[in-house]
């Protein structure tokens, strides 16, 4: 297979992401596709010939490099390395794309199972390798100009976001990430994590009150 390479991020605050969270969620300007060596396409059905494989995975890519990019860092790995996860859920993508079913969940769904395997995946190589060139203090960075007060406050408010969800262990936080930022409803987020929908409820309460709590310890209204 075709080596890929995902070069070009850069991450840019926006406007308040959904969930009742506090402003700043990160959304990554588009990657530049020039080294993107894998195919992407339009519609996700089965694949007839190579050509109409690329187009639609290269669809794939467009629709959903945010996605996968902003969620790999709600999941904890670092800005540092999300780059290069991001290019692992797209490897793992490609490879399994013809395998891709949508049942009703959208690809979001599927990718979204290789963003955890992934993110669980770089957890583990973090707490064996502890070791971080800067520190951790990329999971604190966002690119901003410090003359645009506005993307200050956002970027604090997200600072803040990060260091709470991380007091919460992961598969507490990915129901959390997918109900209240994903807006995904409780019976999809047990078909894309398969677990019992009464699962999904139980993370999701024990989830919010942690989040709660942690930012209760920052000074932070929920």
């Amino acid at each position: 297979m075709t080596e890929t390479r995902l070069r070009g991020h850069s991450l840019e605050v926006t406007s308040p992401g959904p969930g009742g969270f506090p402003p700043g969620d990160v959304n990554p300007s588009r990657p530049s596709l020039q080294a993107l060596t894998v195919p992407v396409g339009v519609p996700l059905a089965p694949a007839t010939d190579a050509e109409g494989r690329m187009r639609r995975f290269r669809a794939l890519y467009d629709t959903h490099i945010d996605f996968v990019w902003r969620n790999l860092r709600r999941l904890g790995v670092f800005d540092s390395d999300v780059e290069d996860r991001s290019q692992e859920v797209f490897v793992v993508a490609h490879r399994r794309f013809d395998e891709f079913e949508d049942r009703g969940h959208g690809a979001r769904a599927w990718l979204f199972q290789i963003v955890l395997r992934v993110a669980s995946d770089a957890r583990r190589h973090r707490r064996r390798h502890p070791e971080v060139p800067d520190g951790g203090d990329a999971t604190e960075r966002v690119s901003v100009e410090p003359t645009q007060p506005d993307a200050i406050v956002q970027r604090e408010a997200l600072s803040r976001l990060d260091a709470a969800l991380a007091e919460i262990d992961l598969e507490r936080r990915a129901v959390l990430v997918l109900h209240e930022i994903e807006e995904m409803t409780a019976p999809m987020i047990a078909q894309v994590l398969s677990v019992p929908i009464n699962t999904v409820y139980s993370r999701l309460r024990v989830a919010r009150l942690k989040l709660e709590e942690a930012l209760a310890r920052q000074g932070v209204e929920p």
